[in-house]
């Protein structure tokens, strides 16, 4: 608990997420004191915990007290003669600032906290009134009523920052809606009216230079004429009667409300608000141009509550909506078809959920035409006693769809006539990347006809799927046996790389040679490849049985012993909804180092300099690990609740370390923004975990752009052989690209990459008596792989590999190559112990405290 205080109280966190941490009252001042001394604390997430209207009342207090705090600190507040006479001189933006709350916190999760009204009514005047920095408040699943509601509405009235809020699962009934709505229509309508003052302001301003302008043209004219003309100009420039802004003239609206924002999200699910609450929400979205979110679920609307909702949307086409929820409640097909028809050619809207209603097949009939008109990336229809007229309807329009990314069909009938529908439309989408089908009632004919369209599809995009085994089906169709045990997520990664890795062997079969796209960019890719795939480019739907089961055994066997680690999913098979607003993290609190750096702080550590962090506690490393003559000392790192090994770096080597960093920073932040590419992680994952030999002429591409002018990433020789006199090693290939008889289907000519070094690049015939002994100039080999240089980095994609996180594994191998490449461009890090290193040649430990430092 003192190592936590400790951590607390650095004043350098970022985010912390203590949800689901047992926490009590009895916590709450420790969390209070995290809040004041935290300036920079962005993220607060404690939901699921107990910490009731105490606990929200302290909370509530650090957040408005914490600001007055700081800024008395920095010498902003209270400072010098005058106290509050002199701050009302202050302009009115230095004025908007002095605001007493915390300045940075803008994510509160006090979800399931058992908050009732009074919590509610102190979080509202403290935390939220006038406080234009806290923009999401989740409240959801507590007590509040309609008390509680209505404070939140007063505070919404007068100006906050808020821009997400959730009171799902509160009882705040319809008066507490209804109040919501009125604040919430009162200040858009506010904003509104302030925007559109502001514009006229600007126009009468320009219309007045104009004038200033034409007048002083004509003022040499005017004094010819006794100045009559001037005095006249006088005149229409002061019948304007402008103000600047921010003058004796009292601001503008727009300028007073500056920093203030309108609800753009608003969950409203489960607030047992019925018929009165809804037409309430259907007023104010008559005038709303600002809401992107609705959540009504659960509410037991109707087709008459819908219809009158339905109207509202109708009527005013300028609302931004991009996600309405209506699940759980009494929907038929004809409030569905109130909705369809307001709905029709939206611009804005992305999300429908109208699962566990009555719509049944008429409804999906509506949903499947509204699909040809409006961009929608999520359909819900799980649980509408959907039958074949239904499932047909959606599928037909499924297949031609482009824009769906996730559809649920679950607790919907699947017989063998719709699983056939259902097939053909995976057979022919390209783009939906998630499917439900829960709970159908599948038959083992369903199971192979559904199985059978995701298999045949060549530009499958699905990545999720559930409601039966698919390794094991798809065995039963040829595929092969070791799949019957794969996830679903699996399968569909394997289907995803079989289908990928047939179309490259198809490009360079038609380009006329051999060349390596794996995870190359787009520029890089042979012109006349590329022309011929645009001639040869494969129709659309199902191939034939012989060609997928010959496509599944040849990139199962190119897989190898890598496939069963390679394969394993990257994200959570369901995607919560309603949940946290925050972006999901397994780290428990971040903190910004002094480099700016954000990462997960140590129980043991203690900010120090860049690259260097010193302990308490000791322990020996393995002695296998390779030390260079500047790191001897040994310690533990403890990081995202696992230990392991760090080394300081002496002054002269982090010194040279951060001149590196200096000119590559960009470079290694522009490769966490590359696109994942499973290939990518494959053949890197071969390169470092081979043996690190200096002669060694793999080549290995990792997708990245060059960082800069004149440079390329790749950096291993052309394997090309060339006819030598004398003995001369083997060309050794380790990637996708061995496959059976040992022949390789993907070269890398020499010509797209620069060389490691020197000694590598250029080779001459060797006589017999040279080749009994190495080369004077080159370091022993070792057989160790390369990755064991890097323990560290070692344990982290070790790590993300076994926990799903192959994308963050793969940025990981991606920097280190990036590094390896232009740190060691002369040099090899992969050396025997026993030799020196030379006093300014980089090492393994270089490029090792550069990556964990920035991670």
């Amino acid at each position: 608990m003192e190592r936590l205080s400790d951590i607390l109280r650095r004043g350098t966190l970022v985010m912390i997420n203590f949800s689901q941490r047992n926490l009590g009252s009895n916590d709450a001042p420790l969390i209070r004191s995290a809040i004041l001394t935290n300036p920079q604390l962005a993220v607060l997430k404690l939901g699921y915990n107990n910490l009731g209207n105490v606990g929200a009342n302290l909370i509530a207090e650090a957040i408005h007290v914490g600001g007055g705090l700081i800024m008395r600190r920095s010498g902003s507040v209270g400072g010098g003669n005058g106290g509050d006479s002199q701050s009302q001189q202050l302009p009115l933006q230095q004025q908007q600032q002095q605001y007493r709350h915390h300045p940075s916190l803008s994510v509160l999760d006090l979800g399931f906290n058992n908050v009732g009204d009074e919590g509610c009514t102190s979080l509202a005047n403290l935390a939220v009134a006038r406080n234009p920095s806290l923009a999401t408040l989740y409240l959801s699943g507590n007590a509040v009523r309609e008390a509680g509601a209505l404070a939140l509405a007063d505070v919404i009235a007068a100006g906050c920052g808020l821009t997400s809020l959730h009171l799902t699962a509160n009882r705040i009934c319809a008066k507490g809606v209804k109040g919501l709505m009125r604040s919430i229509a009162e200040f858009d309508v506010t904003m509104q009216m302030a925007q559109q003052d502001r514009e006229n302001r600007m126009a009468l301003e320009e219309e007045k230079k104009k004038r200033v302008m034409k007048s002083n043209n004509g003022n040499h004219t005017a004094r010819g004429r006794g100045g009559e003309g001037g005095e006249e100009q006088d005149a229409i420039l002061d019948s304007l009667e402008l103000g600047d802004g921010d003058g004796d003239d009292g601001p503008d609206d727009f300028a007073r409300l500056s920093g203030f924002k309108c609800i753009k999200e608003l969950h409203l699910g489960g607030t047992n608000m019925e018929s009165t609450g809804c037409l309430s929400v259907s007023n104010m979205l008559l005038t709303n141009l600002s809401l992107r979110v609705l959540c009504l679920s659960d509410n037991g609307l109707n087709d008459q509550d819908l219809s009158l909702f339905s109207q509202s949307i109708s009527r005013n086409r300028q609302l931004p909506l991009e996600t309405l929820r209506l699940s759980f409640n009494k929907l038929t097909c004809v409030g569905v078809e109130t909705l369809m028809n307001a709905i029709w050619g939206s611009k804005t809207l992305r999300e429908i959920k109208l699962d566990n209603n009555q719509i049944r097949d008429r409804g999906a009939q509506l949903a499947a035409v509204v699909l040809t008109s409006v961009e929608l990336e999520v359909l819900d229809m799980g649980f509408n006693r959907l039958t074949i007229v239904g499932i047909k309807a959606l599928m037909k329009s499924l297949a031609e769809n482009c824009s769906l990314l996730t559809l649920t069909l679950s607790g919907n009938v699947l017989d063998t006539n719709a699983s056939k529908a259902v097939s053909y439309a995976l057979a022919y989408n390209k783009t939906i990347q998630k499917l439900y089908v829960d709970h159908c009632s599948l038959s083992y004919a369903a199971q192979r006809h559904i199985a059978a369209g995701i298999v045949s599809n060549s530009k499958l995009a699905l990545r999720v799927m559930s409601g039966f085994p698919l390794g094991a089906i798809s065995v039963t169709l040829g595929l092969p046996g070791a799949m019957e045990n794969w996830t679903n997520e699996q399968v569909l990664k394997f289907i995803r790389v079989m289908w990928d890795r047939t179309r490259h062997e198809r490009e360079d079969a038609s380009s006329g040679e051999i060349t390596s796209t794996i995870g190359a960019p787009e520029a890089s890719v042979n012109t006349t490849s590329v022309n011929s795939t645009e001639k040869e480019e494969p129709k659309s739907g199902p191939s034939d049985p012989a060609t997928v089961v010959a496509a599944a055994k040849g990139a199962f066997e190119a897989l190898g012993d890598a496939g069963g680690a390679l394969l394993l999913t990257e994200e959570p098979q369901r995607a919560i909804s309603d949940t946290s607003p925050m972006v999901s993290s397994d780290a428990v609190m971040l903190e910004k180092t002094p480099s700016g750096t954000v990462r997960v702080p140590s129980l043991n550590e203690y900010p120090h300099e860049h690259f260097h962090t010193s302990n308490h506690e000791t322990a020996p490393l393995d002695t296998s690990v390779s030390h260079a003559s500047h790191a001897s000392v040994d310690s533990l790192c403890t990081a995202n609740g696992k230990s392991c090994p760090e080394t300081p770096v002496d002054p002269e080597a982090k010194k040279r370390n951060m001149e590196w960093l200096r000119l590559h920073y960009r470079s290694l932040n522009e490769i966490i923004q590359l696109p994942y590419v499973y290939a990518d992680l494959l053949q890197l994952y071969r390169y470092f975990y081979s043996s690190g030999e200096v002669d060694d002429e793999d080549s290995v591409h990792d997708g990245m752009p060059p960082p800069g002018p004149g440079f390329n990433l790749g950096t291993a020789p052309s394997p090309t052989p060339q006819k030598m006199s004398g003995l001369q090693r083997k060309i050794s290939y380790r990637g996708l690209d061995i496959i059976a008889g040992g022949k390789s289907s993907m070269t890398i000519p020499s010509s797209n990459f620069s060389h490691a070094s020197e000694s590598s690049s250029k080779r001459r015939p060797m006589s017999e008596d040279e080749s009994m002994q190495p080369p004077a100039n080159k370091r022993a080999r070792s057989g160790k792989p390369r990755i064991d240089y890097f323990p560290r980095l070692k344990a982290l994609v070790e790590s993300c590999l076994s926990s799903s996180k192959q994308t963050k594994a793969l940025i990981l191998l991606r920097q280190l190559k990036f590094v390896e490449t232009t740190m060691f461009q002369g040099s090899n890090p992969y050396c025997d112990q026993s030799l020196q290193v030379e006093p300014n040649e980089p090492t393994a430990l270089d490029a090792e405290i550069i990556l964990i430092d920035m991670i």
